[in-house]
């Protein structure tokens, strides 16, 4: 999944530097109008924005509520600035968290969050033999570990948890790599051709299909699918 981090003080771009960390891909907003060409420009799973941004220059919960109404977005406070969770929620955030909590605690909800967004309930993701594990970031088929190195499962995260849905190979390329640093045209060719072949024992029960033209898609041919 990738995060977008909305903010500049030690706290956040501390929690930043652990989300990284932990596999997750992340980009960085210094300022409110960096914020709002990210918004523009890319497709993120999360906003996680530092409270003290808000009222600054216009800037508020429910301008980008309008802006990208089913963005889960999350308010991160550094420390309690007299304003109530509720008042927060009430205004449009899908959760607010308090920096105070461990670096643990922070990644399961903000995760949950996320993964929520897309309709998955627990951080395993069913799609007829193939498992999904969003936080240990691993993929098994019928019950065998695909051993996908960490760029070819950004994809078929991305895919699965949009499975069924066309998406352009211009979306993958900025999901994975946000808006810089993109590989020649190759490698990513190459990502492609690993996961289609890593997927080719489920014998068409799940399916990379390209759409010439078009993009890509994750179509699964099983009906039993579980997001729970």
């Amino acid at each position: 999944m990738r995060y977008l981090i909305a903010g500049t003080n030690p706290e956040i771009t501390a929690l930043g530097d652990d989300l990284l960390q932990r596999g997750l891909l992340i980009s960085r907003a210094q300022s409110p109008d960096d914020m709002m060409a990210f918004l523009d420009l890319m497709e993120s799973d999360l906003m996680v924005i530092e409270a003290g941004w808000l009222c600054r220059d216009g800037l508020s919960l429910q301008s980008l509520r309008r802006r990208q109404p089913d963005l889960p977005t999350a308010l991160f406070q550094a420390l309690p600035d007299g304003a109530e969770p509720g008042a927060w929620l009430s205004l449009g955030a899908d959760t607010v968290v308090n920096a105070a909590l461990s670096a643990d605690e922070i990644a399961a909800r903000l995760m949950a969050v996320a993964r929520r967004a897309h309709g998955v309930a627990t951080p395993h993701l069913r799609l007829g033999p193939l498992h999904l594990d969003l936080e240990r970031r691993t993929a098994a088929l019928r019950g065998e570990p695909l051993g996908l190195t960490p760029k070819v499962y950004e994809v078929l995260e991305f895919l699965a948890l949009r499975a069924g849905k066309l998406v352009t190979r211009e979306t993958l390329l900025i999901h994975m790599y946000g808006l810089e640093d993109e590989p020649e045209s190759r490698v990513f060719d190459v990502y492609m051709h690993t996961l289609r072949s890593r997927l080719r024992a489920a014998s068409g029960a799940i399916d990379l299909v390209t759409e010439r033209g078009s993009g890509v898609r994750l179509r699964v041919s099983e009906s039993r699918q579980n997001k729970a």
